[in-house]
């Protein structure tokens, strides 16, 4: 009987013991409310695989001049159609273990890599953006209700940041379909990118607070220029009531952003001609088509700071990449570009902040205007191509190739 009232004790001290430890995790970790992100969480990662099986889809048949409605998804060995229980993001491929179900054949795993990558992408923003109040972004103040993110996102949303969140996983997927395909070995795809820059165009026009950085402080008078109407909204806030229409700003910061976008990248394809007549010509005009809708999406200031980055990086890759043989690196450079992408975005309020980074109103230590601090980066990222341009020369041809 001692051993039995010994063991009643003990567990009696087990449960007491796990009973205040779960009181405790609740009091500092608030288990609900992390349940409920944890939940939000999964959704937005399941939300973000569909996406990245479809631009599976985009980045195979656009190259190829193939309709993306039809046929349906199919094997791209034997061409049969895929049920629809093999067409689940990730785990139809981990079902079948890699493997045609028809004809037995493998199925690159590029397939289920590219939608945990969309995946991986919906949840960096939203736990890098839209859970932090938009806390990322520049010369915008945080929603103060990311302190109970879990709470607000489902009860109490901000439509303007949930409109931010949703442009910029546009954004970011968009550039990796196109960098992917430049991966491929295919040239770009001019439907692809004149979609892309019309929604950005359209989007900016219709809501210029996308653009958190306006092209420059425009007049009072340029930015009551709008034209729309107002609207009552009879379903989620009964009542409410919304302005849908084009603002002349905002058209005029896409316009902005296109122009330097499409001037970074021809510096870049300039800069690596050489790069541009081998192998890796796809992947560097990936990358140019990449500077070309950052900059209608984010603004020619977001475009020069990304470029400030991106070119003194291209420019070593590719003396590297003209040294060797076989796989170049440069045909890495594009998905490479895409990472590059998606960081600037999670991080751009610090690099706007940043003493070593240029910011929306030039260099911090520099004592002269903004303007002058743009146009003197400008003027070095042309000297860097100019000097890229003639020590990179011609890109030697692999065996392989």
């Amino acid at each position: 009987m001692p051993n039995l009232e010994f063991a009643y004790q003990t567990a009696a001290c087990a449960v007491s013991t796990f009973a205040l430890t779960i009181a405790e995790l609740h009091s500092v970790l608030n288990l609900p409310l992390l349940g409920m992100q944890v939940i939000i969480a999964a959704w937005i990662f399941a939300l973000g695989t569909c996406f990245g099986s479809f631009l599976n889809v985009v980045i195979y048949r656009l190259p190829a001049g193939l309709s993306l409605g039809r046929p349906k998804s199919r094997c791209p060995r034997c061409e049969t159609p895929l049920a629809a229980r093999d067409n689940i993001p990730i785990f139809g491929w981990l079902i079948l273990r890699g493997r045609c179900r028809y004809c037995g054949l493998p199925i690159a795993a590029r397939y289920p890599i590219v939608e945990t990558i969309c995946g991986i992408v919906f949840l960096v923003l939203l736990f890098g953006e839209l859970l932090r109040g938009g806390a990322n972004l520049p010369l915008r103040d945080p929603d103060h209700f990311h302190v109970n993110s879990g709470f607000w996102l489902v009860w109490f949303m901000k439509w303007d940041l949930a409109g931010l969140y949703l442009y910029h996983c546009f954004l970011t997927i968009t550039v990796l379909a196109v960098c992917m395909i430049g991966f491929d070995r295919h040239l770009p795809v001019s439907r692809l990118r004149q979609f892309a820059v019309f929604v950005g165009l359209l989007c900016g026009t219709m809501w210029p607070e996308l653009r958190p950085v306006p092209a420059w402080p425009f007049p009072q008078s340029l930015e009551q220029m709008h034209w729309g109407f107002v609207w009552t909204d009879p379903l989620i806030s009964p009542g409410a009531k919304y302005w849908t229409g084009v603002t002349l700003t905002g058209l005029l910061d896409g316009i902005a952003g296109l122009a330097v976008g499409a001037f970074i990248g021809w510096l870049v394809v300039w800069q690596l001609h050489g790069q541009s007549e081998s192998e890796t010509r796809t992947s560097v005009l990936a990358i140019r088509d990449g500077f070309v809708l950052a900059g209608v999406f984010l603004g020619w200031q977001a475009v020069g700071m990304l470029a400030v980055i991106a070119m003194p990086l291209l420019f070593v890759t590719a003396s590297v990449d003209n040294s060797l043989t076989g796989d170049r690196l440069m045909r890495r450079a594009a998905p490479c570009f895409f990472g590059l992408l998606l960081a600037f975005i999670v991080s751009w309020q610090f690099l706007h902040d940043a003493k070593w980074m240029i910011g929306i109103v030039g260099w911090s230590f520099s004592p002269w205007n903004w303007r002058v601090d743009w146009l003197l980066t400008f003027g070095t990222l042309a000297i860097i191509a100019a000097i890229g341009r003639l020590a990179i020369g011609p890109a030697k041809t692999s065996e392989a190739a």
